[in-house]
């Protein structure tokens, strides 16, 4: 998610053209990556949520979730109108955004007692080179990616964004091989 607003443009250019690369298209594609990465992290804080609250619980988070629906049926009719598919993308990204802020609130509440949670420790090790990878393909698009001489300046920046892949997934092997090690011989042992 980190590569896909910086590679929108150029991806619906090479697969369906010039005519679909100049319209709504790519910008649609380059939110709707972002809002995949706002759905994982509401899909994770709800699934907790739902794994440890009690029926009282339960049942002010199913209202909440009324309200945020009735909130989100607002924000489709207005962004919807006034900046159509983008706009039902981030009605989407605001609805889940408020039921991530109602999670993180109830996951708060839940471990007050406990020094040993912290929101920060959810993140990957490698957070930061992924952000500063999704920044620096962000400016390669600016810098290099020219729409009238597609072809050539496609391949720079294509290579400033593979580069940047490496990179970041090299350091975050580096610094998740313990877990993912972890995961290899959990799967062995379960097999």
């Amino acid at each position: 998610m980190a590569f896909g607003p910086s590679c929108s443009y150029a991806l619906i250019r090479v697969l369906y053209g010039r005519k679909w690369s100049d319209g709504e298209a790519p910008t649609a594609l380059r939110y709707y990556c972002l809002y995949v990465i706002v759905l994982a992290m509401n899909g994770t804080s709800e699934a907790f949520l739902h794994a440890v609250a009690n029926e009282k619980q339960l049942k002010h988070s199913n209202g909440s979730l009324l309200i945020f629906s009735g909130i989100y049926i607002v924000l489709n009719v207005l962004l919807i109108h006034s900046a159509g598919a983008v706009g039902l993308i981030a009605a989407n990204s605001l609805n889940m955004i408020f039921r991530i802020f109602y999670s993180a609130a109830f996951i708060r509440h839940y471990f007050q007692d406990s020094s040993s949670f912290a929101f920060d420790q959810c993140l990957p090790s490698g957070w930061a080179v992924l952000l500063f990878s999704g920044v620096a393909t962000l400016i390669s698009e600016r810098i290099f990616l020219d729409r009238e001489n597609f072809w050539p300046t496609m391949f720079i920046h294509s290579f400033f964004g593979v580069t940047c892949l490496c990179v970041s997934a090299i350091v975050i092997y580096r610094r998740e091989r313990s877990f993912i090690n972890k995961i290899i011989r959990f799967r062995e042992h379960v097999e």
